[in-house]
């Protein structure tokens, strides 16, 4: 193999190939943490939420009537939202809460474990009416569920009954059971905790993570909502139905439904943007360094004609003159390849430091390598097929 006769060809024209390493180095840094951030969104657009999105829509209630001015006429009102919504052909479940799946709608407090240590923690706080399990579609792992007889709509009350997350017990508690425990929030009240269940996610909930209460009571400040799960197959005919029947009790509002898959396609929009974004950053780069190769190739093949001719004179054969130039271009990108190993993971600890990216995984950076070196293959055969198809005697004569 010519190694010695490619690195000095290399070294004589130190600038030319010197702007391809450039390129291809950047280009590796590049899409390699592009690449790591589409994987990144990806994940988390594919991540579960352990609820029954396909068939959860969001309920919400707007009042413009002046008696919803007052707060016990509120509740009144969503009481009878609540029977009503369940009376419909295909709802399973109906709870009155502010948590929306994907998009938050409670509050986060601190709050500590009565008898404990005193360390408070930093956690989701949501209030729902019974159903609230079965709403979601999550399992009751310990305890019971909510009842009618746990809901306490007294704004002065320092007692409440509560659910909380498996996420939130094992953080409390350890291992030991949490029903029966009780929590003291920021504001005095005593949680008394009744049941645990799993899984629970809420994008927006960090770095609270998976940690939340869910208290007993109606949530009717400023108009009531509600999640309504359905059957499989029937959100269609009971999104239809549902503003028709609320507004048929009480035509002082107005009333909007939206599917859980809806608020979940809204909230990934800026992932499916930067996935969008990255992937047309990485086609352009590996386009533009593609052609730089090709480029380079060509400008090479013309500059040697003499060379090769007199090479293929002297009995040198195509394949020997096709390895050549395959073997130069991938001595070219391996060099490119090291500055951009370098380059890769510093640009990838400037967005770690600056922003929310995820470390670079070096499966990925490997991967990029591996690919780049297919790139150069690719985009240095058609050149390299064409200087050796040249004939001996033409190419002499050439120059």
């Amino acid at each position: 193999m010519e190694f010695g006769p490619i690195a000095r060809a290399i070294i004589r024209n130190k600038v030319r190939f010197g702007l391809i390493v450039l390129q291809i180095a950047i280009t590796l840094a590049v899409v390699t943490n592009a690449i790591n951030m589409i994987l990144a969104e990806r994940a988390k657009m594919l991540r579960p939420s352990g609820f029954d999105d396909d068939n959860l829509m969001w309920v919400q209630s707007k009042p413009f009537a002046n008696a919803f001015g007052e707060r016990a006429y509120r509740i009144t009102s969503a009481v009878a939202d609540e029977r009503e919504l369940r009376t419909i052909p295909g709802v399973l479940a109906v709870s009155n809460t502010y948590f929306i799946p994907w998009q938050g709608g409670g509050s986060s407090g601190s709050v500590k474990v009565a008898g404990g240590d005193g360390t408070p923690h930093q956690v989701q706080m949501y209030s729902a009416t019974p159903g609230i399990i079965d709403t979601l579609g999550v399992r009751l792992i310990e305890g019971r569920d909510l009842r009618d007889t746990d809901i306490d709509d007294d704004p002065n009350s320092k007692a409440a009954t509560v659910l909380i997350s498996h996420a939130m017990e094992q953080l409390l508690f350890g291992n030991q059971s949490a029903v029966g425990r009780q929590l003291i929030d920021g504001g005095g009240t005593v949680n008394n905790i009744v049941g645990v269940f799993d899984p629970f996610y809420n994008p927006y909930g960090f770095p609270i993570h998976e940690y939340a209460v869910f208290a007993a009571g109606h949530s009717s400040y400023g108009g009531a909502t509600f999640l309504v799960r359905t059957q499989p197959g029937a959100m269609k005919s009971v999104a239809q139905q549902i503003p028709k029947k609320l507004v048929a009790i009480n035509d002082g509002r107005n009333v909007d439904v939206q599917s859980i898959d809806d608020i979940k396609h809204q909230y990934f929009t800026e992932s499916r943007i930067i996935v969008g974004g990255m992937t047309a950053v990485i086609v352009l780069l590996l386009l533009v360094t593609g052609l730089g190769i090709v480029g380079v190739t060509s400008f090479a093949v013309t500059e040697r004609t003499r060379q090769i001719g007199t090479r293929r004179a002297l009995g040198a054969t195509r394949p020997a003159i096709v390895r050549y130039f395959l073997v130069e271009n991938w001595m070219i990108t391996s060099f490119g390849s090291i500055l951009g190993l370098a380059l890769a993971y510093a640009l990838n600890f400037l967005l770690v430091t600056s922003t929310q990216a995820v470390k670079l995984d070096w499966r990925i950076v490997a991967i990029g390598i591996a690919l780049l070196w297919v790139q150069t293959i690719a985009a240095t055969l058609a050149p390299a097929i064409r200087a050796a198809s040249v004939p001996p005697v033409i190419a002499t004569r050439a120059v």
